[in-house]
């Protein structure tokens, strides 16, 4: 029945420690606490909006149904789509960290109403505020809010924001059933009986957060909260992988600790903490892997997840920028040699400035990510 989910959950998980620990990684550098000294951060505790969003959401009658998915776009092709959704609700607060591994310097812009702003300063433009550039190698964190929508452009030769080389949407990060797993979505996906979820003399006042289910643990410098949506029709079990990397299709290879259960319902009572809610919250750290597993069955894996910084990149250049820069070289070694090369030289520089208003063209590929550990701050 569906209602031993849980029981199963917790089962298997006691199966899966014969396979040892799961791998671990010393403290990666976006979690050090120096960090927090050193980098813009949102407060280890969340934002002070965070229960006033809660009740918000709650109180709607659509829980977190509205709150867009996390969205990544790297090398957009020439006409950038926007990642604005005019129907979007916004979600909690979060982090989005984001590294410049290309070799040009770039500048973060939050994206309002189609128009850029600093992350950091709204009252600024982007290449105004230092703390929106980052140097190739540089890393930063970005306080946000899940469904706010940012840009990154490259600093061209001439100092100026070039093309949108990277496009992000902070929100839920959604388990999907890709490989087609069959489920039946009618299935009672009943709570497991707990006294504390019903009071007792002691304690009569129930708790809140669903059994099974951790209190959330002291959240370290710069943690990373996550908001997880169950697309996959059917209820999941999640566990914790720590830093697994291959994880297995089917079965378990390393000790996975279960967090937390994922129902279908898009609005029940709680959209936070019911047991049947299909959104569930977590903090976590990069490196960090969660697994989704099917409820009634946890040896099959459904989706897997491990939250990684979002990578800026080298974006390829189209045919039309490659021609513009062979042309521009060519006619600027002939100006060199010609007497009066002053009409070669203004063809040029169209060229240049025809250059600098084309959008780099790439795979346009998405990317989604996601893990956690600490339980989200209430």
């Amino acid at each position: 029945m569906a209602s031993n989910n849980f029981l199963k959950a917790a089962a298997t998980a006691a199966l899966a420690s014969s396979g040892g620990e799961c791998p671990t990684a010393p403290m990666s550098e976006y979690h050090d606490p120096s960090v927090c000294l050193t980098k813009p951060v949102h407060p280890t505790d969340g934002h002070e909006t965070r229960k006033m969003t809660h009740r918000t959401l709650r109180d709607s009658g659509l829980g977190a149904s509205l709150v867009p998915n996390t969205q990544t776009v790297t090398c957009p092709l020439e006409k950038v789509q926007s990642l604005e959704n005019p129907s979007a609700v916004k979600g909690f607060d979060t982090t989005w960290i984001v590294k410049n591994t290309s070799t040009k310097s770039v500048v973060l812009a939050w994206v309002v109403d189609g128009i850029e702003y600093s992350p950091f300063h709204p009252d600024q433009k982007p290449m105004e505020d230092p703390k929106a550039i980052l140097k190739p190698g540089d890393w930063t964190s970005v306080p946000t809010f899940q469904s706010f929508v940012y840009h990154v452009r490259e600093i061209d030769g001439e100092g100026s924001m070039g093309n949108v080389v990277l496009q992000h949407r902070a929100g839920l990060i959604p388990f999907r059933n890709s490989n087609g797993f069959s489920c039946n979505a009618e299935d009672i996906d009943a709570e497991p009986f707990s006294p504390e979820s019903v009071g007792t003399e002691e304690n009569p006042k129930p708790i809140v957060r669903e059994v099974g289910r951790e209190k959330p643990k002291p959240r370290p410098c710069n943690t990373i909260d996550l908001g997880f949506r169950n697309e996959v029709g059917c209820p999941l079990s999640v566990y914790w992988a720590d830093h697994l990397v291959a994880v297995p299709d089917e079965g378990f290879s390393c000790n996975e600790w279960y967090k937390f259960h994922m129902g279908t319902k898009d609005a029940p009572q709680d959209f936070m903490w019911d047991w049947g809610s299909s959104t569930k919250f977590e903090g976590s750290f990069i490196g960090h892997t969660f697994v989704a597993r099917l409820a009634s069955d946890p040896s099959v894996v459904i989706d897997k997840f491990t939250m990684e910084p979002t990578r800026i990149i080298d974006c390829p250049a189209t045919e039309k920028q490659q021609m513009i820069r062979t042309l521009s070289k060519n006619e600027e070694a002939e100006s060199v040699e010609e007497a009066d090369g002053s009409a070669i030289d203004q063809v040029s520089d169209n060229m240049f400035c025809a250059e600098d208003n084309l959008v780099g063209n790439g795979s346009g590929s998405t990317t989604r990510a996601a893990a956690g550990l600490f339980g989200t701050s209430e």
